[in-house]
């Protein structure tokens, strides 16, 4: 009787059979749903190009950058430690010579101090437009006046500023020297500058200014 017993029943026995099977099954099924998905997304995955600068950005901050440059090294003259690193750092990493040099700084000053005048126009054409909000405030559910005309006239001439500059330094160059310039700047600088669109401040909810901040560079 006892022996009888412990003989299990056939169809007991091709249950878990059927369990392991249907649990293949369903793994089966599984891999076959993910599998065209990763597929999928593998063969879309893209890398998105670097961005190509103006020429106007790029070379506005290889100017900005040569008058830090040269600030810095004269403030490292006066410490009474060398400057010529920094001072000489154009004129070493693109191969210029000591004539090429020159027109490269004293373009590079001559831009910067007329673009730094040009940011003092814009800076009063703001503060003229702010005018109008007394104690900083405009009427709510009001649109906001219209920024002045004159802002985008100021931007243009900042970027022919720097297009001109840019003009004087290739015109001055032997093409070769321009070119080996240029590479320098493209491949070691250009890559660390990062262009953004920045909108107007919006005064919260269309009631009050936000306080006047100075002018960046463009």
């Amino acid at each position: 009787m006892h022996t009888n017993t412990s003989i299990s029943d056939p169809r007991n026995a091709w249950r878990p059979r059927l369990g392991r099977n249907i649990l293949l099954l369903l793994l089966l099924f599984a891999l076959l749903l993910v599998w065209p998905h990763r597929t999928r997304s593998q063969t879309t995955t893209t890398t998105s190009a670097p961005q190509t600068l103006p020429q106007r950005v790029v070379y506005g901050q290889v100017f900005k950058h040569i008058v830090f440059l040269d600030d810095q090294a004269n403030l490292a003259d006066q410490r009474g430690q060398s400057g010529n690193a920094m001072r000489d750092y154009y004129q070493t990493r693109a191969g210029l010579s000591a004539t090429e040099t020159a027109l490269l700084k004293n373009t590079a000053h001559n831009t910067v101090t007329a673009l730094l005048a040009v940011d003092q126009q814009i800076q009063a054409a703001l503060v003229t437009y702010r005018a109008q909000f007394h104690n900083g405030k405009w009427p709510a559910k009001t649109p906001l006046p219209p920024l002045p005309a004159a802002l985008r006239t100021l931007q243009t001439q900042k970027d022919n500023l720097i297009l001109n500059g840019l003009a004087a330094i290739q015109a001055g160059y032997a093409a070769a020297s321009f070119q080996n310039l240029d590479s320098f700047v493209q491949n070691d600088i250009a890559p660390h500058i990062t262009l953004s669109v920045k909108q107007p401040p919006q005064p919260a909810k269309g009631v009050t200014l936000p306080p006047l901040q100075p002018i960046p560079w463009q």
